[in-house]
């Protein structure tokens, strides 16, 4: 398969899935090696890009996404009616905040931390697809562990947990108790 192909048929099955994909999947499915295909991508990322094309690829860690080009946001929102029920409450968000910075974390962790229940905060979370469980802490109860998901890395527009903004823990602390 050539350059024109390969970027097609990337195209068309990230379109129809909806969803990430493993550059490893696509690499076994054109019989090529995945850094040789890892290669390929950047180039082709880069040149959508520099083309300003309206759908982009997106690398997502080890995973490959279709995006729509942050060039053209306003267009998108000015089309489409916001839906009110998709905003994350100030709780919410502090929740995902601990979670990302923290995972895996237990409920329980993140009580402590918030100083209150965060039974829905971590509900919504979960039913939103931005948290899930990862599995479970070796401790009395076996508590559930949770970690953001890609949907999460999506929401924010980061590829990945190293773009997010650096914070000193240590300090905020500091800051708490003075």
């Amino acid at each position: 398969m050539n350059k024109n192909e390969i970027c097609g048929a990337v195209m068309a099955a990230l379109f129809v899935s909806g969803d990430a994909v493993e550059i490893r999947a696509f690499a076994e499915l054109f019989g090529m090696d995945p850094d040789e295909l890892d290669i390929l991508l950047q180039e082709i990322i880069e040149e959508k890009k520099n083309r300003g094309e309206g759908l982009l690829f997106v690398r997502l860690g080890d995973k490959i996404q279709l995006c729509t080009n942050p060039k053209y946001a306003d267009y998108i929102k000015a089309l489409l009616v916001p839906d009110e029920h998709t905003s994350l409450s100030k709780s919410v968000l502090e929740t995902l905040s601990i979670v990302a910075y923290k995972q895996p974390v237990t409920r329980s962790e993140i009580d402590e931390i918030r100083g209150v229940r965060s039974n829905y905060a971590v509900t919504t979370l979960v039913e939103k697809g931005l948290i899930h469980v990862v599995g479970k802490k070796d401790v009395l109860g076996r508590p559930s562990l949770f970690a953001t998901t890609d949907e999460f890395l999506r929401h924010f527009g980061i590829s990945s947990l190293e773009e997010l903004p650096k914070i000193d823990f240590e300090e905020l602390e500091k800051g708490s108790l003075e």
